[in-house]
């Protein structure tokens, strides 16, 4: 497995960097600690849910689809920023809901579910087999969700015409 060994190297130089510290050897000790036990998870993730084929095509299509959720938080924070700076006039509606999921891989689910969640006033809560649960912060958040752009474009880097 040399994925195994380049996942420790890359662990280890960046928590080398982070840290800043080279010789106290409690400090290199817990780090050393620290990455065994972050690879031992990794792999232990990678053997029960691997990545299917579409995996690794829908990571490389991502770039295509971070424009359009970059102006989807963009649009989400003025929102959010408007419920906090005017509350009379654009008051907050907390409401949870169950969303239907298009995304058919695992992968393509959490990029959904966590595209959710890195938008301001909605976060995911569960996700299970095809559906989402969502919580919102207004009544209009939900409403963009429940059109389904968000997971239509996420659908689209499965490689689905649907």
């Amino acid at each position: 497995m040399p994925y195994r060994y380049l996942l420790i190297i890359g662990l280890s130089i960046f928590w080398l960097l982070l840290s800043g510290y080279w010789d106290n050897p409690l400090i290199l000790g817990l780090g050393v600690a620290s990455v065994a036990l972050s690879t031992w998870l990794a792999m232990r993730i990678e053997r029960d849910y691997a990545f299917q084929d579409r995996g690794l095509s829908i990571l490389l299509k991502q770039p295509t689809y971070w424009p359009w959720l970059f102006v989807e938080i963009i649009k989400a924070n003025i929102a959010v920023l408007r419920c906090i700076w005017l509350p009379e006039k654009y008051p907050t509606t907390p409401l949870i809901r169950t969303l239907k999921v298009a995304p058919e891989s695992r992968i393509a689910r959490t990029v959904y579910a966590n595209s959710i969640t890195l938008t301001p006033g909605t976060v995911t809560i569960k996700v299970r087999n095809q559906e989402i649960l969502v919580y919102a912060l207004t009544e209009e958040g939900m409403a963009d969700l429940e059109t389904g752009e968000m997971g239509r474009r996420v659908h689209k880097l499965e490689g689905s015409d649907t």
